[in-house]
């Protein structure tokens, strides 16, 4: 699960002495842009917020994180000046790159841009969440009502909730491993937050159930992972473009896509790399900002072996396949 430590930063309100106090969230609740409204951001329970004005059961906060740069662009309006361009939305964070992960920000959301730190930018958002997200009496289903004092001093904090039932769903969060049983091998890494079934608990395990939707080119096909080469990309470029394969690459250097690689984001970090090894040519190999630093942390024509999907069998302009990284397996 996701944890905090995370602080929304509210001015002060008259009418409610509690209102500067952190206060973790009981569950995972949606940021809106007004009470019941569009949502902005899928927050994570346990992620810390100050509260500010109620209206009904509702409740205004505002929040603060990091998202990479390349995920926003310019778009000035209502007060904000940057915007979240992937369909699947980002990942917002408590810090810059390897930062705790507080929930995921929905296409399209606006926030005000704070300051910029190398591939990072941090935002703030205002919006509305469920009375019952942070205050333990309305969740309790007792009348809501606006604190006139503040809690006293000695007073004995809530215990911790107890370990969930079976059954139910959970918040996984974007870079999870999951595993066919419980201390097993990973087969797989969640790129994205997700939200998940629980079918069952065990030993510190949470057996989950995800739905999700795959390409029909993917399915069914057996084809060996370290079985496809480059050859074969060259002598089918549409037969394996989606496909998963864990290459060996020679890192050469770090670089942005540009207008030369319409195949990525201009902008977008990228490895160019020799492979794969022990093939003769080159690969574009996609990277997130946040694993920038530990390809540059390489020695130079470092070995790297990958696991990554095929984004492209080639360039527009070269026969250079282009592929997703997923994760390092060296």
């Amino acid at each position: 699960m996701i944890l905090a430590g995370f602080a929304a930063v509210i001015s002060p309100l008259s009418g409610a002495a509690w209102q500067d106090t952190p206060r973790p969230l009981l569950t995972d609740t949606e940021l809106l842009r007004d009470p019941g409204g569009t949502p902005l951001v899928h927050l994570a329970k346990g992620v810390t917020v100050a509260a500010g004005a109620t209206r009904g059961t509702a409740q205004l906060v505002t929040v603060d994180g990091w998202v990479a740069q390349s995920d926003v662009h310019d778009d000035k309006r209502d007060g904000f000046d940057v915007s979240v361009t992937p369909a699947g939305g980002t990942a917002l964070r408590e810090k810059q790159a390897a930062g705790v992960t507080l929930g995921m920000a929905h296409a399209g959301t606006s926030f005000l841009s704070i300051e910029t730190k190398g591939n990072w930018v941090h935002v703030r958002r205002a919006g509305w969440v469920a009375r019952a997200a942070i205050d333990p009496v309305a969740q309790a289903g007792a009348p809501v009502t606006t604190p006139v004092a503040a809690p006293a001093p000695h007073q004995t904090p809530a215990a911790p909730p107890s370990a969930p039932p079976q059954g139910g769903q959970v918040t996984i969060p974007a870079g999870a491993t999951f595993s066919a049983v419980p201390t097993g091998t990973a087969t797989g890494t969640l790129e994205a937050l997700t939200r998940a079934d629980v079918v069952e608990r065990r030993g510190g395990w949470t057996h989950v159930r995800i739905d999700a939707w795959i390409a029909d080119r993917v399915v069914g096909d057996t084809t060996s992972l370290a079985g496809i080469t480059a050859a074969d990309l060259r002598a089918a470029p549409d037969k394996y473009v989606g496909k998963t394969v864990e290459w060996t690459l020679q890192v050469l250097a770090i670089q942005r896509a540009d207008e030369l690689r319409p195949e990525l984001p201009q902008g977008q970090p990228y490895v160019l790399a020799s492979g794969p090894l022990p093939e003769t040519g080159f690969v574009y190999l996609a990277i997130p900002p946040t694993e920038v630093d530990s390809f540059r942390a390489l020695d130079p024509l470092a070995k790297v072996k990958v696991r990554a999907t095929i984004r492209a069998a080639h360039s527009r302009f070269l026969p250079t396949p282009v592929l997703t990284f997923v994760r390092r397996l060296d």
